[in-house]
């Protein structure tokens, strides 16, 4: 038994639709785990729609809670994350990833098996992780804990989005890598040479690109990596901007980033900043962590530095 949790309240949070219908399961083993540590109190709570534990469950139970464990993909943790940090709270995380890239446990060397990630619930170690805001005029600020990005593989994010809501939505659940493997071969079809422009801390001189990469983390897909230099506790902002457009031009950034490795700066520009301003992105496609957005006017990106605490492997 835990004596350090005793007599505290933890609050299981899970996400219905991810993890193949296997949440409401994975989140009565993680309340065993937690009472067997001696937790008092364990709550289990299912989201319902949406912006549901953004804009309701996170203020609610963040107040009540030591320990919030959430159960779901990249996605859910960013709502969780923002709901804390919209009602002004520092509640604990533990995450038992459960959705298909899984960018942010990976990142953290959170285990993917439920099972192992339940077993992390016993430790104490956290690590504090910082996390990027959008603001755009006449917008509430957006959050995104791994990356933004405007270019093609948003478009292929995009095009997934709306085969696993649609035609393709039992296939996902099952082969949601097979998905976005045809998401991006019809990505490829009709590729825009529309460009935008974005300056990193207010440089005189913007560059001009198709595609980029706005990231806190290394990791972009199952072991990808389009920003290997993105720390996601530095305080810093690390960008990738394509200097090339076309076809090939995009399978050489992808096969580089599927080996982890930089491109030659003839073809993409590497660097870190603390402030980024994307202007001239109307239409164009972008992403934040998996989930399709749209830019207007100038957007402006900051960082802050460790905004809210997970639970982390011990470090020997």
């Amino acid at each position: 038994m835990n004596s350090e949790s005793a007599l505290s309240n933890a609050t299981i949070i899970f996400n219905p639709l991810a993890g193949r219908g296997k949440t409401p399961s994975i989140a009565n083993k993680a309340k065993s785990f937690l009472t067997q540590q001696g937790w008092a109190t364990v709550n289990v709570i299912q989201s319902e729609y949406a912006g549901h534990i953004e804009n309701v469950l996170a203020d609610e139970w963040g107040k009540q809670s030591q320990l919030i464990v959430l159960i779901g993909g990249d996605g859910t943790l960013r709502e969780l994350v923002s709901g804390l940090r919209t009602a002004n709270l520092h509640t604990e995380i533990a995450f038992i990833p459960t959705g298909n890239a899984n960018v942010v446990a990976r990142e953290l060397g959170i285990p993917l098996k439920p099972q192992h990630a339940i077993e992390l619930l016993g430790t104490r170690d956290t690590k504090e992780v910082d996390l990027c805001v959008l603001k755009q005029d006449q917008q509430p600020d957006q959050i995104f804990l791994a990356m933004l990005e405007v270019g093609f593989g948003a478009k292929t994010v995009s095009i997934c989005t709306r085969l696993r809501n649609g035609p393709l939505k039992t296939a996902y659940k099952l082969w949601g890598d097979f998905v976005y493997g045809i998401a991006a071969v019809m990505a490829l079809k009709g590729l825009s040479e529309k460009t935008f422009n974005i300056t990193l801390d207010n440089n005189a001189q913007s560059s001009i690109s198709t595609h980029c990469v706005v990231a806190n983390m290394r990791n972009y897909a199952k072991g990808w990596s389009l920003t290997p230099d993105a720390v996601c506790d530095d305080g810093r902002i690390a960008t990738a901007i394509s200097k090339q457009t076309g076809t090939v031009a995009i399978f050489r950034t992808f096969f580089a980033a599927s080996l982890t490795k930089k491109l030659d700066p003839t073809y993409m520009d590497y660097k870190k900043a603390n402030h980024v301003e994307i202007s001239n992105a109307d239409g164009l496609f972008v992403q934040i962590d998996g989930d399709p957005i749209t830019l207007s006017g100038k957007a402006q990106i900051t960082v802050e530095k460790g905004a809210f605490a997970i639970r982390v492997k011990a470090t020997t």
